[in-house]
């Protein structure tokens, strides 16, 4: 057979083939979205940051969303995909600034990874140059990809009319009190001298600020400032652990002398108004002291632990080893005479429960224990209680104010032993990155900051709190599961810092001393897409985009004569402003990463209940997992960064879209390798050789009809799937489902010695190609213009399922011949000789209205027992007969099952399949009806739908 793809490798052929139709799509400007009287389908996908070229993992996101959007236009929808850049805030001018400073690394993955120009590099030192650069680049990478992107509603985030729209939105926010200025921790850079957000950070780790409690034992040379998360546990202390190779210091803070590590004492600075350090003492001399537990007056030793972390909270921890795995295990090694103290008591647990875990696991290292400890923890936070015999532990002055504490539960306990230990004088509070190590991309890590009269979004204000739940509750959420995500960050955020005094940006509207952040500045700009290009068409200054001019677009508030008038736009171009808007508005779908939950997609859905009325509240956002390379995360120092492009260059456009969209379920990571990638290009290359399936028989038999019911059930099952995302399953029936039922009707038709023929492959090839189109758009294309057609595939619409052609009947008698085969190869395996020929007995119906009973009893949940009671045997033979139905029932396949109901001859079944068992055996097939006399002779016997088998 002569195949049409050229002889070139198919990779090259691919990318040839993608090139052409991104620009006949370019030329033609079939994604040129415009208000009609249709309806509309509006998505977009976070706009990137250019401060380096796209990688292989920025890819899954983008794609997500335009096999999404080119569906959407094949189900009839007029589709917006609109993209722009985000050049707002630090990581670009951070970026800039390594370069200028030579950064070894930096440059290295720049020019050997990327392959950027060596006469470029030095460029990139201008912040600017290298934003624009790289959105290049990137708009390159994104074209390659085949994204159906309209590009005229392109622009930057410090585009002068972009800036007054993010004045106006902050002037909204503002006005309704949602802008505050207040003193509050944030993430900060203690080199900048900047608050950092997720975006300033390396790797794009949102910094994780959470409360330690502080309580303070007392030593002769001052109060060892103990950070515990567990303050509730305090009456079970024994012990205090320091860690003997680190340096701490003696310092006066809250108003005491304290004993914390050096590292702490220099990040308490941001955090308390008065820190001095009076002198440095080693953690070894520590452990030579004594210290008292605050609570129950008992003197405890200081002791010495490596597992100890100085750069974490105060470096001081108090053991206790009846509730933390950690600490039972190592005291047992330093001190083994001491006792753990129990105070918590919890289900399924004994007094001491961290020993249950650790003599019942045998932990080999400290990540053992860190799993032990937080399965604990969860226990106890969960389902523990503050023991009642608690208070005999505590001092004699303390035990009226604590008399509440005993058979509370652990969240209770908590509260009120960390309300008393910080009135009393006895304990405090410490702020830390629960993520740590956070690094700002200038390369230091990033401290708890208390920031006092600085601008925040107070995402705390109960009213607007309660909106962004409504938002969310009326919201789809795909895949369904991350909705508890959004629901933890909406109830977790509080004051954000919004504004920074470094980096390109907005300057807030009301103090332009401030520039206003990236993660703030990046949350309705969906709205600005829908006039963006209207703007630059009509030439508007930003001077003309008030906060008027703006409310009228964007809220339909004001009269557009008089806005008109102020501003010299002209009336007819507000309303057309307005009718643009409006169309396109609310947002349909939002794509996105999981990385995003905490941050950007929370305040997108805060800052929308907070700016527009409900009708205008975003409807869908969709959250994929991310992308390993070979099974292992891509990083700078594993060296396994592939640039996208790259990518594009050596697998085809096509596969790197369906490779890191559709190999696994959205919310899971998948993983992109080079068999993956081969599998993908060897199905796509298999539906190209099709096209020369163009001569062979007209017969119309059972084959055909088949192959057609196939491919009419995968259009039926494939459509509720892509309307939820589940593009795994829709590619895995049309790639290799599809290709293997193709090669079944051949060996179908060659079993009936003719050939395939050519109308029902043309009718497979139409339908497959309209389906893989949202995935692989170019390799759709060319294979549907081959076909001979001259419209676009991409504004095709989407197939219907013909159900008529849906024939359960022919595709389970097909399922059960190749059931049967499987039977006899079975048999043949152990066979000893050579059989030349198959005899089929099959059995005479007389137990298939019992076999029929039994499957309808046992289906619908009933036991044996009642179906011997419905049939009641006389004999013993009779119950043995009714055992062995039961038993045939329970072991019966699915296929046969579901044949029972619709199959009435199965030995006319059998015999129009003798002609397909006889090709795939290469042995001659008879088939003879079972008696019992055939049974005696054979030794076998035959039950419905399961004959007799004997070689011969």
């Amino acid at each position: 057979m002569v195949i049409t793809i050229p002889p070139q490798e198919f990779t090259e052929f691919l990318n040839e083939i993608s090139k052409k139709w991104q620009e006949e799509w370019r030329r033609s400007r079939i994604f040129e979205a415009e208000p009609k009287d249709q309806k509309k389908f509006f998505t977009t996908v976070a706009f990137p940051y250019p401060n380096s070229p796209f990688h292989l993992g920025h890819g899954r996101t983008y794609v997500t969303g335009d096999i999404y959007a080119r569906y959407m236009r094949m189900k009839g929808y007029n589709v917006l995909y609109p993209m722009a850049f985000h050049f707002t805030g630090t990581p670009i001018i951070t970026m800039a600034d390594d370069v200028a400073k030579g950064d070894k690394e930096l440059l290295d993955i720049f020019q050997n990874i990327y392959e950027i120009p060596s006469e470029v590099l030095p460029k990139l030192s201008d912040p600017l140059f290298m934003a624009n650069y790289f959105k290049e680049d990137i708009k390159k990478a994104m074209s390659e990809l085949g994204l159906s992107i309209d590009w005229r509603r392109e622009f930057t985030t410090i585009d002068p009319n972009f800036s007054a729209f993010i004045v106006w939105q902050f002037s909204k926010l503002q006005e309704k009190g949602y802008v505050v200025r207040d003193t509050h921790p944030v993430g900060w850079c203690p080199v900048h001298n900047l608050p950092v957000g997720m975006h300033d950070t390396k790797g794009d780790k949102e910094p994780d600020i959470g409360e330690y409690t502080l309580i303070f034992f007392e030593t002769k040379q001052g109060d060892l400032a103990a950070a515990t998360l567990r303050p509730e546990t305090v009456f079970g202390a024994v012990a205090v652990w320091v860690n003997p190779k680190a340096t701490y210091v003696i310092a006066e803070a809250w108003g005491r002398t304290v004993i914390v590590s050096e590292k702490s004492a220099e990040k308490l600075k941001f955090q308390l108004d008065s820190v001095k350090v009076i002198k440095k003492v080693s953690g070894s001399e520590l452990t030579k002291m004594t210290s008292v537990n605050p609570i129950t007056g008992k003197e405890i030793p200081v002791l010495p632990a490596d597992f100890v972390d100085p750069s974490t909270a105060t470096g001081v921890v108090m053991s206790v080893p009846a509730h933390a795995p950690f600490d039972y295990f190592y005291l047992k090694k330093v001190k083994p005479n001491a006792q753990p103290i129990p105070v918590v008591s919890v289900e399924g647990y004994s007094d001491l429960p961290a020993r249950d875990l650790v003599e019942s696991t045998h932990p080999k290292d400290d990540e053992d224990l860190k799993k032990l400890t937080e399965q604990l923890y969860r226990a106890e936070f969960n389902k523990g209680k503050m023991r009642n015999d608690v208070l005999t532990l505590v001092k004699s002055e303390y035990r009226s104010a604590l008399e509440s504490v005993g058979g509370k539960p652990v969240p209770e306990g908590r509260e009120i032993i960390t309300k008393f230990l910080v009135e009393v004088g006895k304990g405090g509070k410490l702020l830390e990155i629960m993520n740590k190590p956070v690094y700002c991309r200038c390369g230091n890590e990033v401290v708890v900051k208390i920031l006092k009269d600085q601008w925040f979004l107070d995402y705390g204000n109960p009213e607007w709190k309660s909106l962004a739940k409504e938002l969310l509750s009326k919201m789809r959420v795909v895949p369904e599961e991350t909705r508890k995500d959004f629901e933890y960050a909406l109830d977790w955020l509080q004051k954000r810092a919004c504004a920074r005094t470094r980096g390109l940006g907005t300057p807030l509207p009301w103090d332009k001393r401030w520039i206003i952040e990236s993660l703030s500045d990046s949350t309705i700009y969906m709205a600005y897409y829908t006039i963006s290009h209207k703007i630059k068409e009509a030439g508007l200054h930003p001077f003309q985009l008030t906060g008027e001019t703006w409310d009228y677009i964007l809220l339909g508030k004001g009269n557009p004569e008089e806005i008109a008038t102020k501003t010299g736009i002209g009336k007819d171009l507000l309303m057309e402003l307005r009718r643009h808007f409006t169309y396109w508005y609310p947002l349909d779908m939002r794509h996105s990463g999981p990385d995003l939950i905490p941050n950007h997609l929370s305040f997108f859905i805060f800052n929308h209940a907070g700016v527009f009325p409900k009708e205008l509240w975003p409807r869908g956002v969709a959250v994929n997992g991310f992308i390993l390379y070979e099974g292992k995360k891509m990083s700078k120092s594993l060296r396994n960064i592939v640039p996208l492009r790259k990518a594009i260059r050596i697998y085809g456009s096509d596969v790197v879209r369906i490779a890191l969209t559709s190999t696994v379920d959205m919310g899971s990571d998948a993983n992109f390798t080079e068999s993956v990638a081969k599998s993908i290009s060897d199905s796509l290359k298999r539906f190209f050789e099709l096209l020369d399936y163009t001569s062979g028989s007209q017969l119309d038999g059972t084959p055909e009809k088949w192959l057609r019911s196939k491919l009419n059930r995968i259009v039926k099952e494939s459509t509720p799937l892509m309307e939820e995302m589940k593009y795994r399953e829709v590619v895995n029936d049309l790639l290799f489902n599809l290709s293997s039922y193709i090669n079944e009707y051949l060996e179908m038709v060659r079993s009936e010695s003719r050939e395939y023929n050519p109308k029902v492959i043309r009718e497979v090839l139409e339908v497959w190609t309209k389906m893989i189109s949202p995935f692989a758009p170019h390799t759709a294309e060319e294979v549907w213009h081959r076909l001979g057609h001259e419209s676009f595939v991409v504004t095709e619409t989407w197939p219907v399922p013909d159900e008529g052609k849906i024939d359960d009947k022919i595709e389970l008698e097909h399922e059960y011949y190749k059931q049967l085969i499987d039977d006899i190869r079975a048999i043949l395996n152990v066979y000893k000789g050579k059989p030349s020929s198959v005899t089929l007995y099959v059995h005479d119906g007389s137990l298939r209205r019992l076999v029929s009973t039994a499957l309808e009893v046992l289906s619908k949940g009933g036991s044996v027992k009642e179906f011997m009671q419905t049939n009641q045997p006389k004999t013993k033979e009779e119950a043995k007969r009714l055992q062995r139905v039961v038993q045939y029932v329970t072991e019966m396949s699915e296929t046969n099952k579901r044949l029972l109901k619709v199959e009435d001859d199965e030995m006319e079944m059998l015999r129009r399949g003798i002609p397909f068992i006889r090709y795939k055996l290469n042995l001659e097939v008879e088939v003879l009806q079972f008696t019992e006399e055939v049974g005696k002779l054979i030794k076998k016997e035959a039950l419905p739908l399961r004959p007799a088998i004997v070689l011969k």
